[in-house]
């Protein structure tokens, strides 16, 4: 057996394996830890995406998709905190009436033809062509339609893929035939114009 010298230091190493790991685990712990905690930040975080012809593509393909209210929303949004959309969407979509130089939405849809116009530009007449009167089935094209198999005939589905089969009321031609009336285009949407004070107002 070997003598231990009296001047020698005795250093006790009974608990450093179990100490060791001990902290070893914590440390692993504190790591997995951080590990999740930064999982969790990447998680809230933003994506950042390089802009580039692909993600222009891909951006054109989710406006050409996504539902009407989102995007309504969405440009609300930038609106209201970018100056510079505010501005470009202003130019598009915002003018001034002639005549009274109201402040007017740029875009209206026509009453008659049902078609979209700038409001910004000239009236002119016969840029309006559309029918006065109604549109009904005639019977005879629907020679084999039985409306309690088939459905009904007047529904807009028929209209759009028989329109031969349809009549006018106003000029008794078919669904196919181009407006009997030419005019000029009108809001859909009546705005109410603005009341304006008589100069001459009477003294009491």
């Amino acid at each position: 057996m070997t003598e231990i010298p009296p001047e020698a230091e005795v250093i006790d190493l009974t608990g450093l394996s179990d100490s060791s790991e001990s902290e070893g685990d914590h440390e692993v712990d504190e790591i997995d830890g951080n590990e999740e905690l930064s999982d969790v930040e990447s998680d809230d975080s933003e994506i950042e995406i390089t802009l580039n012809e692909n993600t222009r593509s891909q951006l054109q393909k989710a406006i050409a998709t996504v539902s009407e209210s989102r995007l309504r929303e969405l440009l609300s949004i930038l609106v209201e905190s970018e100056i510079t959309i505010e501005a470009a969407l202003t130019r598009e979509l915002v003018t001034l009436k002639r005549g009274t130089q109201d402040i007017v939405p740029r875009w209206e849809m026509c009453a008659n033809c049902e078609e979209e116009y700038d409001t910004n530009t000239f009236r002119e007449d016969g840029e309006c062509i559309f029918h006065r009167g109604r549109l009904f089935p005639q019977e005879e094209g629907f020679e084999d339609w039985d409306e309690y198999v088939h459905g009904p005939m007047d529904t807009l589905e028929n209209r759009k893929e028989f329109p031969e089969n349809f009549h006018w009321t106003c000029c008794d031609k078919n669904g196919t035939s181009e407006g009997c009336v030419k005019g000029q285009h009108k809001p859909a949407v009546a705005r109410k114009r603005k009341r304006q004070e008589s100069p001459h107002k009477e003294v009491l």
